[in-house]
């Protein structure tokens, strides 16, 4: 065998299993925030008699806890840390690939 044929890669060519990562990442995120406002508002419904404000972050924020405060509070907060962690999983993947 000659050298030159130890160093010839064939080229990488996308496939239609490339996107499905970020499908599969985008269903899951998507169930998350779901299950995240359903959950926000069955707390909202049920903890509105007993403990008619809440205090987040230290007391930062104050919010009443009705149904819709409490999903409004679930989605918001869950869509950000799932954006956080997707987009760190980007730069890790891009940070990966520039190797």
């Amino acid at each position: 065998m000659s050298s030159e044929s130890d160093t010839v890669t064939e080229p990488v060519t996308s496939t239609a299993e490339d996107g499905r990562g970020r499908s599969i990442l985008l269903a899951v995120g998507v169930s998350v925030v779901a299950l995240s406002g359903v959950l926000g508002f069955f707390i909202g419904s049920n903890g509105a008699e007993a403990v008619p404000r809440s205090a987040l972050f230290g007391g930062l924020l104050v919010i009443p806890t009705t149904p819709l405060s409490m999903t409004a509070y679930a989605v918001t907060l869950s869509t950000l840390v799932l954006a956080v962690l997707f987009g760190l999983v980007e730069l890790a993947s891009r940070m990966e690939g520039d190797r």
